[in-house]
């Protein structure tokens, strides 16, 4: 009697550490399984997305710089008025690059029986030596960027003049009311004395619109 009595009290206390034993293994699994899983299993890789930055807003006026800019011999400012003569009686007025707004001269009050010669009846544009000489004997190509001032098209015209042996003559233009690209092509003479060499813009006379300027360039090449 006694041995069966423990016997049955032997029993419960197994079953009893059986159960703590289950309760443990239970509570340890779920402890270690997240973090076993979480290396078993890491963050999916991926190719990493590529974010291109918004491209920079050119205006239109920088790209037909850039335009007449390329193999330029003499890319000249407007803004800046170097190496300028302005006749008596042209109105000019110089405008700041202000806001992405590019700089620029608005001529006005050309006279109509201004000569191309010499340093030229126009707004007259001394170009740097080294220019004068290379243009010897070659053929030039003039590029401007211009506008009407607040207009919808204006009159103007471009000379080119060696101050020495002979000029273009005028060559006329009809700007519009956006930046826009005006050419004239010259075969320049063999220089003489060397005088200088000098572009001329002319606006358009008294009471009709003027000019809005603000990039020119010169382009040297052999003759046609």
């Amino acid at each position: 009697m006694t041995k069966g009595i423990l016997q049955i009290f032997f029993e419960k206390i197994r079953e009893v550490f059986s159960e703590e034993k289950a309760s443990l293994e239970s509570v340890s699994s779920k402890t270690i399984s997240p973090a076993t899983s979480s290396i078993a299993a890491p963050h999916k890789t991926t190719s990493p997305e590529v974010i291109k930055e918004p491209e920079e807003l050119i205006s239109l006026v920088e790209q037909l710089r850039a335009e007449i800019a390329r193999d330029a011999a003499c890319l000249y400012v407007f803004e800046t008025g170097e190496a300028t003569t302005i006749p008596a009686g042209m109105s000019c007025v110089s405008y700041a690059s202000t806001n992405g707004e590019v700089g620029y001269v608005t001529l006005v009050n050309g006279n109509p029986k201004a000569l191309p010669s010499g340093v030229t009846g126009g707004y007259s544009i001394r170009l740097p030596d080294q220019v004068e000489t290379a243009a010897s004997g070659h053929h030039i190509t003039v590029h401007a960027i211009a506008r009407a001032s607040g207009s919808n098209q204006s009159h103007f015209s471009i000379a080119y003049s060696t101050n020495d042996v002979g000029n273009s003559g005028w060559r006329k233009f009809i700007a519009g009311p956006e930046w826009s690209i005006h050419t004239m092509e010259y075969d320049v003479p063999v220089m003489k004395e060397g005088r200088g060499d000098f572009i001329g813009i002319l606006p358009d006379s008294e009471g009709n619109p003027g000019t809005e300027l603000c990039y020119l360039a010169i382009n040297i090449s052999e003759r046609k």
